[in-house]
């Protein structure tokens, strides 16, 4: 689920078919989808208002009293229709941009003061896509935890697995990006509000993606015989990005597996950078 806690309403705006069945989706996945308004210059499908004039000026009457404007289009377009509204980053809405596809979620304006940062990584979760964050305190949070856990485990099962898995790899809390595990723990309770206290979005990562993995991981028994996959830890968090590998070896506790796995875009540069080899 996607949360806004800052108060306001959350206005989508679309530019195209593909991008309004997107929005209509990802309205249901806001954890209040009645804050949220769906607008597109046509009547692409039934659901979505369509507005009179230009972006820009729709946008002039959302900025005052919206928490977060997520643009389902091109970035130019974005920036284009927000240029003439932004102010002060302490009060302008999150502003996020979405391909039509939900391959990639950028964080374009208000990322850390209002929100925009955590929204894309949400919205990334849920689309299974890429969440683009450039604000530099929050680039640096690289970590990914995959997580499988027995029905029922608590919040307090998740997090001292995740915390004695971080520790042991010299870690905090404060390194994690997101948390990654299997549809069929999608309404885990345990993990959701363990991902709450983290303050990190939880991807969901399906049973046919993972098994493309199995056979690497292969340890036939207990969670094959559960889920239907021989894993779920560690291809969750590897299968969260791109440039994504395993950090260290899966940790049993409790009845709560994780494995750790680090986002290793620039590493190369930073390490050029810094002269070593």
């Amino acid at each position: 689920m996607i949360h806004v806690p800052r108060p306001g309403g959350i206005a989508v705006i679309t530019a195209s078919e593909p991008g309004a069945r997107l929005a209509l989706g990802l309205r249901a996945r806001f954890a209040e989808p009645e804050r949220v308004s769906l607008w597109a210059a046509r009547a692409y499908l039934p659901g979505l208002a369509v507005y009179e004039g230009d972006m820009a000026t729709l946008v002039g009457r959302l900025w005052p009293d919206h928490a977060a404007i997520i643009g389902v289009m091109a970035s130019g377009i974005v920036v284009r229709a927000i240029a003439p509204h932004v102010s002060d980053k302490h009060e302008d809405p999150a502003v996020v941009v979405v391909d039509d596809v939900g391959r990639y979620v950028v964080s374009l304006l208000s990322g850390h003061e209002g929100g925009a940062n955590r929204l894309a990584e949400q919205i990334a979760a849920e689309t299974q896509g890429q969440a683009v964050v450039t604000t530099g305190s929050e680039a640096r949070r690289r970590i990914v935890v995959g997580v499988g856990a027995r029905r029922g485990v608590s919040a307090e099962q998740v997090l001292a697995a995740v915390d004695e898995a971080l520790t042991a790899a010299g870690l905090t809390r404060d390194d994690v990006r997101l948390l990654a595990t299997i549809d069929l723990k999608r309404d885990e309770a345990g993990i959701l509000e363990a991902a709450e206290r983290l303050e990190a979005p939880v991807q969901i990562v399906g049973r046919e993606r993972i098994r493309v993995l199995q056979d690497a991981l292969r340890e036939p028994g207990f969670v094959e015989e559960i889920t239907g996959v021989a894993a779920v830890c560690e291809p969750a968090a590897m299968l969260t990005g791109v440039q994504t590998q395993l950090l260290a070896p899966r940790l049993a506790r409790d009845g709560v597996t994780v494995a750790l796995a680090q986002d290793i875009c620039g590493l190369s540069a930073w390490d050029q950078a810094d002269g070593s080899t």
